[in-house]
């Protein structure tokens, strides 16, 4: 293989600046950015307005990128391009001007939250740009195989030239003793994978993409990486989420917030997969891939009915917030393109329009993920405050006034007037639902509702402490003492309810067990905390068979000796009952006798003797916390 001449690199790096300068000039700012701000972030007061020059740079690499791309594919003229070029510059300062730009009492994340959904919908974009118009979805699959390769192959460079001058830098350090700044380091990371990987990537893009269309060599390695390694991974992962629903079923439990997450993520490795392999399927040995893939997306429909179970529970329990929104969202998008692909439409296009076309609606407007999800959160709030008489007519009921006072360290104190009129759930919902707001949205919509500007007072107490060592509160902290409640999660009537409130039966059987009349023994020892809702204690084998000796809370405390063909129940509930009421609230020593439940059936005779049993005694309902004791089976 005839290795590239360096003239050939120096013409081929000065061809793609030349044809991407605006991706690439912004790649090396932000990277200066980033070096300016690990270097100095010490001696700079003010951070925010680097951070946002940093992020806006950073967001120009693929919108530049995309209007180069337009401009080669459409081969517009150069006043078209300047304006396309001019109109992104302006987009990018807007996208600048939206970000706070100093300490102040509006700083929430919202504005970085629409960053990120920006920026990712402009990777889309990258994605279909040169082929939104027309139905060439080979040459649509090929530029983004280019792609693909290219960001990988782009990393691998980059990886190994980071490494390279890591290592030459450290053993400079060494063999000659320099004291260097650990942060060169991190300079040279920022560096390569910000500047030098941007530039490597865009030169390899093609120029002519009409051609892409008629190629149809495909990558072996390509497919080998799609069907050995990223199909059974998906094959996996859709197994557990399927045992996971089939086990919701049969314990009829609620499922996790986490499987969200976990189907959100299984969802996209399997579009992802199917994408990769997609022109393979129309070749006449490989029909599998088109068969697959349908029934893939047919499987896929029962996991999203779930995710939309687990979804709306937590938005009844806990209000939409923009995360639950997110969710939902792409939960109603994952759902169009399932029945969009089962009906027999083949245009492989529909998923990145279509996600950024959601991901941009969703951005913005009354309907948008902010919007809706503060008003939310807002109105829970207030009915929240109203059904406790802490607000009446859009004012707050006895406002607590900020007073300043130093004399603990902390520029501003108030009474706590409003205590003990919400329950400590409701106390801490409300101081949920303040610091959501503070770290999201900020509080303009409650505002009018306090006599006080928080706002002013909460900048004052900021300046003053650039200027005194004085302690602080956030904003929301603020918010919450002018209602009148201390910032602080309750859970004091729980800790008192709890006083004396932990015993334990122990048995008076001694060390050895006799196990007459049985055939086996087995021992176990089984914290509540360490088992979730129908977990095993133990497992173990009796001439081939396979049991399961199980802890089950609902309906009652109950425990279960399962095989393949039986179950048999001990229940526990009722012998701890039987034995509260006799001996009470208090440690006591109990014979061995009147410590264990027996049952049977056709199979087997099976008593289950404890040695120790721990209880909670709370608002006159009784605790399982921990077993322990000798399981014993006679055979029939």
């Amino acid at each position: 293989m005839k290795l590239p001449s360096l003239n050939y690199l120096m013409s081929s790096a000065k061809t793609s600046f030349l044809r991407f300068p605006l991706s690439i000039i912004s790649s090396l700012m932000a990277s200066v950015l980033g070096i300016y701000l690990l270097e100095d972030k010490n001696e700079t007061l003010n951070i925010f307005p680097y951070v946002n020059l940093m992020l806006c740079f950073a967001i120009g690499i693929p919108l530049y990128f995309c209007v180069t791309i337009l401009v080669d594919k459409e081969k517009l003229n150069k006043k078209i391009a300047l304006l396309l070029f001019l109109v992104s510059s302006v987009i990018l300062v807007l996208i600048y001007l939206s970000f706070p730009n100093s300490q102040s009492a509006q700083i929430t994340s919202q504005p970085y939250a629409k960053y990120v959904i920006y920026n990712i919908s402009i990777h889309l974009l990258v994605s279909f740009i040169p082929f939104v118009s027309k139905q060439k979805l080979n040459g649509f699959w090929n530029y983004n195989k280019i792609l693909f390769l290219r960001f990988w192959t782009s990393f691998l460079f980059s990886s190994v030239i980071c490494c390279g001058l890591c290592m030459a830098l450290f053993a400079v350090n060494q063999l000659f003793n320099l004291k260097m700044n650990d942060r060169l380091y991190l300079d040279i990371q920022i560096l390569t994978y910000g500047f030098f990987n941007t530039w490597f990537f865009v030169s390899g893009i093609p120029e002519n993409f009409d051609v892409l269309d008629e190629i149809y060599e495909y990558p072996k390695g390509l497919k080998i990486f799609s069907q050995y390694i990223l199909l059974p991974l998906l094959i996996l992962y859709l197994a557990i989420l399927y045992l996971y629903g089939t086990k919701i079923l049969f314990y009829w439990s609620w499922p996790s917030g986490l499987v969200s997450y976990l189907i959100i993520f299984v969802s996209i490795l399997g579009i992802l997969t199917f994408l990769l392999i997609y022109p393979y399927g129309n070749s006449t040995e490989n029909t599998w891939i088109k068969r697959i893939s349908k029934i893939y997306y047919f499987t896929l429909l029962p996991l999203i009915v779930l995710l939309f179970i687990a979804i709306f529970m937590r938005i009844n329990d806990y209000g939409i917030t923009v995360s639950r929104y997110l969710i939902l969202m792409l939960g109603v998008w994952l759902t169009v393109v399932c029945l969009y692909f089962i009906t027999g439409k083949t245009n492989i296009k529909f998923i990145p329009i279509s996600l950024a076309t959601l991901l941009i609606l969703i951005s913005f407007g009354p309907w948008g993920m902010f919007s809706l999800s503060e008003r939310h959160q807002v109105n829970r709030l207030q009915k929240l405050l109203e059904g406790n008489n802490m607000l009446k007519n859009g004012k707050i009921c006895q406002e607590a006034i900020l007073k300043s006072d130093t004399t603990d360290g902390f520029l501003f104190k108030a009474e706590h007037i409003n205590e003990g009129l919400l329950s400590d759930s409701l106390h801490n919902e409300v101081l949920s639902i303040l610091n959501y707001l503070d770290k999201h949205h900020g509080f303009g919509s409650i505002k009018s509702w306090y006599k006080q500007d928080i706002d002013s007072i909460f900048k004052f107490n900021t300046s003053v402490l650039n200027k005194e060592k004085w302690g602080y509160y956030s904003e929301s902290e603020l918010y919450t003492m002018a209602l009148g409640l201390t910032n602080e999660y309750r859970y004091q009537e729980e800790e008192e309810e709890l006083v004396n409130a932990y015993y334990n039966y122990s048995s008076t059987a001694n060390n050895v067990t006799a196990i007459k009349n049985y055939d086996y023994l087995i021992y176990f020892n089984q914290n509540r905390e360490d088992v979730q809702p129908n977990d095993s204690i133990i497992n173990f084998k009796i001439g081939g068979t396979d049991y399961n000796f199980m802890y089950s809370f609902t309906p009652a405390d109950t425990l279960w000796l399962k095989t393949q063909d039986m179950s048999l129940p001990l229940l526990l509930n009722d012998l701890v009952v039987r034995l509260n009421k006799e001996f009470g609230t208090t440690d006591q020593t109990i014979p061995e006798y009147k410590m264990r439940i027996e049952n049977d059936n056709d199979f087997m005779e099976v008593k289950c003797e404890f040695s120790n049993i721990e209880l909670e005694n709370r608002k006159d309902t009784l605790k399982i916390n921990s077993i322990s004791g000798n399981l014993f089976i006679k055979m029939k």
